[in-house]
């Protein structure tokens, strides 16, 4: 099974489970990726954090971009700003770290910097 198909069985699994982007800090592989751990946040992560299906996707498809293995992937780190997978090397040797800002490579909306001084009104009723 190739990466992309891999993750998106996890990303199955854990949706039929409810659980959601928000909630994880990370998703460790040992084992060659027989073996998956969860690292659950405290606090959530801010609404308009992408989904679980949409992350998973993006990672999966520079997965068969650059051929990465299922064996090679570590650790996805759901980060607030971005989300970072981390592969074992080769050797020994480090491995490398892809890097997917939120607001540009996820697609999720940039939040707004909030000012102390001035009250933020919503100029659209809140649903």
């Amino acid at each position: 099974m190739d990466a992309a198909s891999f993750l998106d069985e996890i990303g199955a699994l854990l949706t039929a489970r409810n659980t959601s982007s928000r909630e994880l800090a990370a998703l460790e592989f040992e084992a060659e990726g027989r073996d998956v751990s969860l690292c659950v946040r405290l606090e959530p992560h801010a609404a308009w954090y992408p989904s679980l299906g949409s992350i998973l996707g993006t990672i999966g498809r520079t997965c068969r971009e650059q051929r990465v293995a299922v064996p090679q992937i570590r650790r996805i780190a759901l980060l607030d700003k971005e989300v970072r997978v981390e592969l074992d090397g080769a050797d020994g040797q480090p491995g490398k770290i892809y890097r997917y800002p939120i607001e540009v490579t996820l697609g999720a909306p940039a939040p707004e910097p909030v000012s102390p001084l001035v009250p933020q009104v919503p100029l659209v009723p809140q649903v």
